[in-house]
């Protein structure tokens, strides 16, 4: 894609200026030393590269929210309000270069949906830049699916607005892609709750970035698991505490072999009023071989002074006194790594609370594991 002439296609000078001053003087795309950038090498993404270890899988769910969202959306073409960033951290160029390539900005009340389960397949939806509202104090729960079937490479941009007091739950798969670039954005307002589970096997380029606005009294869970990848696999969060009695955890697992890479960056950022935060974050990697790699880089910024905050990384190998345990048994080797695998994973898998979402998240555990 060719940043520099969407650009300058742009009418609105402001809008030109705002996107010269964030994205071309300050480009990942091109110095992956920036600091939230810094393991992605979205540098080096080769958008020709063919994927060759395609797995079929029938998860047996289809999409059901295609046709209410032509029918009931709302369109807007992007303007500065659109722009508007509430973080702490230097805007993402993945949520500009999708607003780049696609302005406009395609928004809807998910109020609106009345099935227990929304389904959401990008592979339908030609839209790069959603906006979706949700204000129900019943909880809802939501899937969104970017698998192979799913040709676009644009970067996409996801922005939920979770007002007072609902609750949603949302589970994010990833798999069998070539790249992936998508920017989630959560704004939660006061006694919000989000739950987010998201799965990634078989990918080869992937970047996935998370960034969370909390009011008072918002709870936040994050869990996330990669395994089976081929390529680059990265996950950038950005979990920022505005105001007082709020909660956020984060646990991210990895398993990477065959010389993957898989990198993980998250901060927590609490406000000077923010107090009483309790913010926890955890990364663990399981490492299958020497030739594969694995980045994490838990980070904390605080400026109130009545906190519970704490973050965690470590990185291992299967522990070979497991292994000797399950072959004293008559269990073999390549079958007790495969239950040690999944052993591993589960505290993600048992983040799920909806009964549909932990079945469909099984299947795809079952189909690579």
């Amino acid at each position: 894609m060719d940043v520099e002439k969407y650009i300058q296609n742009i009418k609105n000078s402001k809008l030109n200026q705002y996107f010269q001053s964030n994205l071309l003087e300050l480009n990942p795309f091109r110095n992956h030393k920036i600091e939230n950038y810094k393991y992605a090498q979205l540098n080096k993404i080769d958008y020709n590269i063919a994927h060759k270890n395609i797995h079929s899988i029938d998860l047996n769910i289809k999409d059901n929210f295609h046709d209410i969202f032509k029918n009931a959306k709302t369109m807007e073409h992007v303007t500065l309000d659109h722009m508007q960033w509430t973080f702490n951290a230097p805007d993402s160029p993945i949520r500009l270069s999708s607003l780049i390539k696609d302005p406009v900005v395609h928004s809807f009340d998910l109020n609106n949906f009345n099935e227990e389960v929304c389904i959401i397949d990008l592979s339908n939806y030609q839209e790069l830049n959603f906006i979706f509202d949700y204000s129900n104090n019943e909880k809802m729960s939501l899937i969104i699916i970017d698998s192979e079937i799913n040709s676009n490479k644009s970067p996409r941009y996801l922005k939920f607005n979770i007002h007072e007091k609902a609750n949603i739950e949302i589970l994010q798969m990833s798999y069998n892609k070539e790249n992936s670039l998508i920017f989630y954005e959560f704004n939660q307002n006061d006694s919000s709750n989000v739950n987010l589970t998201a799965l990634q096997a078989n990918n080869v380029q992937l970047r996935n970035e998370f960034y969370f606005n909390l009011a008072s009294h918002c709870s936040t869970k994050i869990s996330g698991t990669n395994f089976c990848n081929l390529g680059v696999n990265d996950n950038y969060s950005f979990i920022q505490h505005n105001k007082p009695d709020s909660s956020s955890k984060e646990v991210f697992k990895s398993i990477v072999d065959h010389g993957a890479i898989t990198n993980f960056q998250g901060k927590i950022y609490v406000d000077k009023i923010a107090q009483k935060t309790d913010g926890y974050q955890m990364s663990r990697s399981l490492l299958l071989d020497d030739i594969s790699k694995s980045n994490n880089k838990p980070e904390l910024e605080i400026y109130a002074d009545d906190v519970k905050c704490s973050h965690g990384s470590t990185i291992s190998k299967i522990d070979q006194d497991h292994l000797y345990y399950f072959n004293s048994r008559g269990i073999s080797s390549d079958l007790a790594t495969k239950i040690l695998k999944k052993a591993f994973i589960q505290e993600v898998l048992d983040s799920i609370e909806n009964v549909s979402l932990k079945q469909i998240s099984d299947k795809i555990v079952s189909s690579f594991l």
